[in-house]
């Protein structure tokens, strides 16, 4: 062994728990599985930890972003890490450097790493094994990260690293005996919709919990996850009128189901044959299938046993999208989606689903309804939100005020329209969280295959011209769609890639409509809406989503439509095409297209102060990013935390 191998440290992985304990289920359930899974092991760590990386430069944590620099590695012969650019964040009180090896540079100071990752000191190298290892430095780092929150984050990180794993090698087996590209194994398949939520194996971009699962087992992981592609039984209750609450658009939520589900009434009759009870005395809900094994006899003993809930014997088969607790049937059933309620650790918080999301949905697919039909400024836009039909959840008015919110939020069902009523066979709908995807052997990500088969179609355009032609159309179809929703009638849509889905023409790859779905985080300025003409005494009286402050509104539009959704399109375009100032352009079409909104609103005499405000935020130097790293390690999941990023977005 030479000097410089004995400045380098691999440590040998040894499995955690949840490692271990999806190991063991996967040596039961498929042996190459399982081998895949350790091979994966690694992987799956390295990229939660480069999502914990880049948040502590991104977010400055532990002043990460001010300690950190950017050093040429190929120079220093002693480094592992032979890259040209390597990120060097250094620890003062470990007096350790993390090194991580930089793919990608781009505007609000997102960075891309790529793992292997190390620990340096002096001369000396040691591979970061886990992303835990990380958060240790950070907790020695500041003492105000010691705590529940802490301790809570480790375990996450933890359950997110393994999940990753597993996620990757189910990935490596598909497509091991294929050489599909992303594009070519979603056309194939019957529903394409389904196949591309399915495809985003990886999760979140940038939150390093982005396959966390906790309260599930790998079994129910697998079972239950978009990315597994397993069918589901929806499970069916039957509550009684009196410990419901309902909200429709205009079809009950009752028809809306026994229309879509045959043998679902007749399922309820039978329900009732053995009981003196009337039918039209409950109300249906449906329940995810893990949410009915694990939460339904456990809190409500009481109500099943006096007959206040009844199940019914029947499933139909749905699969999990992205959004874990939003399911859908497959094409051609076209029956409506559906989100659920899950006392499941997902990301960032358990996804129960509140009681203002299955109240204000149907109220607020009713106000989008009458801005987007009566003010003219929308029928030229190619881009619409997507229904929400009907809501319900458990309320007990005897309960206990705390107990009340959380069984009500246990128990909720939200419809949501199924857009393949609106489609035919000349388009492509697609999840844009896809978009930056690709399969395991392929080098591009689905975006530039569209991009391709659009300059394919155009080969009079050059490569810069198509690329931006392309990425004009898409923005503008979200920029003009919730920009005019933000100036006039102060609704911020959190049309981010996973609440969005984006419609192509098969044949030249260019984006034919946007649907913005998922009213939960909107934000509205409850004093521009009223303004306007809109009521919103009828939300429900807990609404988050009715505020006061204009500045979160802003921020909210800003944060999912241009970091979010945009960011990651002009991050992926960049990363993979070699033209000069690409970036920078395409931003530019961005900005543009956001100026000639507010001098049309000029223009037709619109409050002008309003348009000041919005533009301040907008076009400032710096822009507020939101801290997801941040506000885990302190408990925040809705006090938002904000640093100060460069805006591409700013008057030069």
């Amino acid at each position: 062994m030479n000097a410089e191998q004995k400045q380098i440290e691999t440590p040998t992985t040894i499995m955690t728990n949840d490692e271990r304990a999806t190991y063991e289920t996967l040596c039961k359930k498929d042996l190459k599985w399982a081998e895949s899974f350790q091979q994966a092991l690694s992987v799956g760590r390295d990229l939660v930890t480069a999502r914990l990386i880049t948040s502590i430069y991104r977010e400055n944590l532990v002043d990460g972003y001010i300690h950190s620099k950017m050093v040429n590695h190929t120079s220093l012969s002693e480094s592992p890490l032979q890259h040209e650019t390597v990120l060097e964040i250094q620890f003062s009180q470990s007096q350790m450097v993390l090194c991580a090896p930089i793919t990608g540079l781009h505007a609000f100071n997102r960075i891309d790493v790529e793992g292997p990752f190390y620990w340096r000191q002096t001369n000396y190298y040691e591979r970061i094994a886990h992303p835990n290892h990380v958060l240790d430095a950070i907790i020695a780092e500041n003492v105000q990260y010691t705590g529940p929150a802490a301790e809570q984050f480790r375990d996450d990180l933890s359950n997110s690293a393994c999940y990753m794993a597993l996620a990757i090698s189910y990935q490596q087996l598909k497509y091991r005996h294929t050489t599909d590209t992303l594009l070519t194994a979603i056309e194939q398949q019957s529903d394409p919709y389904l196949a591309s939520e399915q495809a985003v194996v990886e999760g979140h971009p940038i939150h390093p919990g982005a396959k966390l699962r906790k309260g599930m087992t790998a079994e129910e992981t697998i079972a239950y996850s978009s990315e597994y592609e397993q069918p589901m039984g929806l499970r069916f209750i039957l509550v009684h009128q009196n410990y419901v609450k309902v909200q429709n658009l205009n079809k009950s939520f009752d028809a809306i189901l026994y229309d879509a589900f045959d043998g679902l009434e007749a399922a309820c009759q039978q329900s009732f044959n053995t009981t003196k009870l009337n039918r039209s005395d409950y109300h249906l809900m449906i329940v995810h299938p893990w949410q009915y094994d694990h939460i339904l006899s456990a809190d409500y003993a009481d109500e099943l046993a006096k007959q206040i809930i009844i199940p019914v014997d029947v499933t139909f088969d749905y699969y999990a999208g992205l959004s874990f607790r939003t399911l859908m049937p497959k094409h051609p059933k076209i029956s409506p989606h559906i989100k659920l309620s899950t006392n499941v650790h997902i990301t960032g918080e358990i996804r129960t689903l509140s009681e203002q999301t299955t109240h204000n949905g149907p109220l607020m697919t009713q106000i989008l309804h009458d801005i987007t039909t009566q003010d003219t400024w929308f029928s030229h836009v190619p881009t619409s939100a997507v229904d929400e039909l009907s809501g319900v959840h458990f309320f007990n008015q005897n309960d206990a005020p705390d107990i009340q919110e959380r069984r009500s939020e246990q128990l909720g069902t939200l419809l949501r329209h199924n857009i393949y009523h609106d489609l035919d066979d000349t388009v492509l709908p697609l999840l844009p969280s896809s978009l930056i995807v690709s399969t395991p052997h392929q080098a591009s990500s689905l975006i530039i295959e569209l991009v391709e088969r659009y300059h394919e179609h155009h080969p009079e355009l050059s490569e810069h011209t198509a690329v931006q032609q392309w990425f004009s159309r898409y923005a503008a179809s979200l920029i003009d769609y919730v920009m005019p929703l933000l100036i006039k009638y102060g609704i911020a849509l959190e049309a981010h890639l996973q609440n969005t889905i984006a419609v192509f023409n098969k044949e030249d790859g260019l984006l034919n409509h946007m649907y913005i779905r998922d009213f939960e985080g909107l934000r509205i300025d409850t004093q521009q809406l009223h303004k306007m003409g809109y009521d919103t005494s009828n939300f429900h009286e807990k609404s988050r989503i009715l505020t006061n402050s204009q500045k979160s509104v802003f921020n909210k539009a800003f944060y999912a439509t241009v970091q979010n959704h945009l960011g990651e399109l002009v991050a992926a375009l960049s990363d993979h095409y070699t033209i000069e100032s690409l970036e920078t352009d395409l931003w530019h079409i961005v900005r543009d297209q956001i100026q000639s909104l507010f001098t049309t609103f000029r223009d037709h005499k619109f409050d002008t102060q309003r348009l000041e405000n919005i533009e301040k935020i907008f076009f400032n130097s710096v822009i507020d990013y939101k801290c997801v790293t941040t506000m885990r390690l302190l408990d925040e999941a809705h006090a938002y935390t904000y640093v100060k990023v460069e805006n591409p977005l700013a008057d030069k």
